[in-house]
């Protein structure tokens, strides 16, 4: 979808304290050989933080970093993948109220597993577009722990990192212009991520996800290449789709921003799909916090942006992925490098935000 006027007026991410890789090979608590194939080395781990309160930190900064008033915000969709600290209570309102006070939005909350953040960027592109709304507020919150998640055994390739992350859309202004978005989707894959499982009335927490034997599970019916053969056809199309909306090529792209794989599932369903340099792309740093469940696209462009890797003119992709198998990718333009406080120090919540 080409976009008219829309921009990325804030962004902000909050990330807990990092246990390095080689402390939890040394604990026990994760595999040599897996830490040499993801070639991780770190990840974000919070202690006390619930998911909701990790969002509204983040929410609140990339607000004021807008320049947007809580009242220009119509829209609030907050995307996850965990559980968010609290059953049958609605997230997205807990932000509203606490962000953006009591004026009336329409706020909700979005599962698309790793391609939340991305899924809600297009849902608002779209939603500004067909309204006389001025801004969105796009969230993301995720946290992983036993006995349900174990961290460093729950998945192939990818190691899930605690954190927070927010994005305002604006109509008026911003430090990056969206010039497209696109989505498309492949539900033949949807069995990697549910593998022979069968669907149960409630989840027994004294039986841990172990997405690692559901994978293995499609992939005893499935060959690997076929999976990777459907998985980079959706990306390519994916990626096609935002470039002819944005009048760019793939060589335009200055910065790619990309999911917190690690090393050999990036190079296997990202790199070698797209034939695009590893240094092009914010790996090295995304090495350093963990997959941020549904939040590494918003984290990913905040930290280029606070970095000051990008400079004005650049063209920036971000690639998103979720289990379903989806993928969404924008295309940005960057108008400004905003004068944002550097990376503070400290931890918790009132020093682990950025």
């Amino acid at each position: 979808m080409k976009t008219e006027a829309l921009f990325i007026a804030g962004t902000a991410t909050y990330l807990p304290p990092v246990t390095k890789v080689e402390q939890a090979v040394a604990d026990g608590r994760f595999d040599a050989q897996d830490a040499e194939d993801t070639q991780l080395e770190s990840v974000c781990e919070a202690t006390d933080e619930a998911p909701p309160e990790m969002a509204v930190a983040a929410a609140a900064d990339a607000l004021e970093r807008s320049g947007h008033r809580p009242e220009d915000i119509a829209l609030l969709l907050h995307a996850c993948v965990y559980f968010q600290g609290l059953e049958l209570y609605p997230t997205a309102s807990y932000i509203h109220r606490e962000v953006l006070g009591d004026h009336s939005a329409l706020a909700f909350e979005l599962k698309n597993a790793s391609n939340g953040c991305m899924t809600a960027l297009d849902i608002a592109a779209r939603s500004l577009r067909a309204t006389d709304d001025v801004a969105a507020l796009v969230t993301t919150a995720d946290k992983v722990g036993p006995p349900v998640i174990d961290r460093w055994n729950s998945d192939i390739g990818i190691v899930p990192g605690d954190g927070a992350s927010a994005m305002v859309l604006s109509k008026r202004s911003g430090f990056a212009q969206v010039l497209s978005t696109s989505t498309v989707s492949d539900p033949t894959l949807e069995r990697l991520h549910r593998g022979d499982a069968p669907f149960t009335p409630h989840h027994d927490p004294t039986h841990p996800i172990d997405l690692r034997l559901r994978k293995l599970q499609y992939l005893g019916d499935v060959e690997l290449d076929e999976f990777t053969r459907r998985f980079r056809a959706g990306l390519r199309d994916c990626v096609e789709r935002a470039l002819h909306d944005a009048d760019a090529r793939l060589g335009d792209i200055a910065r790619f921003v990309v999911p917190h794989f690690g090393r050999i599932v990036l190079q296997r369903e990202v790199l070698a799909a797209l034939d695009i340099d590893l240094d092009l792309t914010t790996w090295s740093w995304g090495r350093t916090v963990g997959h941020l469940g549904a939040g590494d696209q918003i984290a990913g462009l905040d930290h280029l942006v606070r970095e000051r890797a990008v400079d004005v003119g650049d063209l920036c992709m971000l690639l998103g992925v979720g289990a379903g198998f989806t993928w969404t990718c924008a295309v940005v333009r960057i108008t400004e490098v905003p004068a944002w406080p550097a990376r503070p120090t400290g931890s918790g919540l009132g020093g682990g935000r950025l």
